[in-house]
């Protein structure tokens, strides 16, 4: 696999090359060879992986959410990007868009690859047993503890207009806010776990589907996006792997359901400062992590200086040292970098993990960090696929790891994902913990 591989990587970077030196030529040939380099990125992904729900159809539907559309709509249109940048730029912007998708997926695509299957124990007994009615009784504490959370936050934040209102800034006001607001919170991003373990009980019956909807409509009211996409993300585990009922239609209509919902929302947060009478792609913050990291591929290594790797060490720790690199002051490293090259916006902008690898060393870091980061993400892929029997366990962890890989591939600022992902992961192993001991009835396996 992996020579053929190889050879597909080959391929594809001879045509990166081909393309990066017509890309001077007529407009149809630019938009000929922008759609081939995609299709080609397809093919390759295809090819190296079946399995949809994997590291590695995230990260190129991450490719795609972010790479494809906007800067298309650039080739499409000529309009002038980098709407609310106020920097100047020394670069072609679909040229550098070429060089860093082959700098950071084709590695990445590589490292994937070095870790080849996984061990089959489907037919072996797991061991999973639980009392269904204790299961039923958890999900019914959680339900109502995402109840009492929500009536908590509505409350403490001035009503449920207030609510709607501050969407865009509520998670900012969290980290200020006492534990049982903190809580709370965390009750509101746990929305999806109730509707995993009905899965795993029932399969997909109405009390699920309507489950599911309540709590999506409770994490509309907070403007949670990734907690509303993570509802679903159980049901397509379910489906996948279990029901073998996910066609590649499925598979886009789900993607689309997902893109609407992200880019809806954010667009509805900042309707009011956006400019009148621009499309979507032109006004929504979700889009603007390509217009991000074009810029930081024109700022690092010339005006700024690199990061070297201080950005996964630790905030507190830099703080000790001394070598907070001027980002002491803000919450997050894509909030300094908003507030520097975007500053007439309103919105955050992240800059996604490889740009973040690219923040730390240029071109070379981008290329060593992100085959790391394959070999990495196909290990843990391979440590869940190995424990799919176990039906609890796999519709639980799994769809949550599902759910951080994307939240951490798009937002890429490593300590921010990492240290809050890990509480609500603590929380949901300590639930699934506390199920399967109670060892009663029959077993899912």
């Amino acid at each position: 696999m992996l020579k053929n591989n190889s050879v597909i990587l080959f391929g594809i970077l001879i045509f990166f090359l081909f393309a990066s030196g017509l890309y001077f030529a007529e407009v149809n040939l630019d938009i000929l060879l922008w759609c081939f380099f995609w299709i080609s990125l397809f093919l390759l992904t295809f090819k190296v992986e079946k399995i949809v729900l994997s590291p590695i159809w995230v990260v190129f539907f991450y490719f795609i959410t972010y790479f494809f559309i906007r800067p298309g709509f650039y080739l499409l249109n000529e309009a002038q990007p980098f709407t609310f940048n106020l920097y100047q730029f020394e670069v072609d912007p679909i040229l550098s868009t070429y060089f860093f998708i082959s700098s950071a997926y084709l590695p990445f695509v590589f490292g994937y690859t070095v870790h080849s299957g996984f061990k089959d124990q489907k037919n072996k007994l797991s061991g999973e047993s639980y009392s269904e009615s204790f299961l039923m009784l958890i999900v019914i504490m959680l339900e109502i503890a995402i109840i009492v959370s929500s009536l908590i936050l509505i409350i403490n934040f001035g009503g449920l207009g207030n609510i709607i209102s501050i969407q865009s800034t509520l998670v900012k006001a969290i980290p200020e806010s006492g534990i049982i607001i903190k809580l709370a919170f965390i009750f509101i991003l746990l929305s999806f776990l109730p509707t995993a373990l009905m899965l795993a009980r029932d399969g997909f019956k109405l009390r699920v589907f309507l489950l599911a909807a309540f709590n999506i409509l409770i994490c509309l009211i907070f403007g949670r996006r990734l907690a509303i996409i993570s509802i679903f993300v159980p049901f397509t585990v379910y489906y996948y792997f279990y029901k073998k009922r996910f066609s590649a239609f499925t598979g886009l209509l789900g993607y689309i359901i997902s893109l609407l919902i992200l880019t809806s929302i954010v667009a509805f947060r900042i309707s009011n400062s956006a400019e009148a009478g621009k499309s979507i792609v032109e006004e929504t913050a979700e889009f603007f992590i390509w217009d991000m990291v074009i810029t930081l591929m024109n700022s690092y290594g010339n005006d700024e200086s690199f990061r070297y790797g201080l950005d996964f060490i630790p905030k507190q720790l830099l703080l000790f040292w001394g070598l907070d690199g001027g980002l002491s002051e803000y919450a997050s490293i894509g909030e300094s970098l908003v507030s520097k090259y975007f500053p007439i916006f309103s919105a955050g902008i992240p800059m996604g993990i490889f740009g973040l690898f690219y923040m730390q060393g240029g071109f070379i870091a981008l290329i060593f960090l992100s085959f790391f980061f394959g070999i990495l993400s196909k290990y843990v892929f391979k440590y869940f696929l190995e424990r799919a029997d176990r039906k609890l366990f796999f519709i639980t962890i799994f769809s949550f790891f599902i759910i951080t890989f994307f939240h951490f591939v798009r937002v890429g600022d490593f300590w921010r994902i990492i240290i809050p992902q890990g509480r609500i992961f603590l929380a949901i192993y300590l639930v699934y913990f506390i199920i399967n001991r109670f060892r009663f009835n029959k077993s899912y396996g």
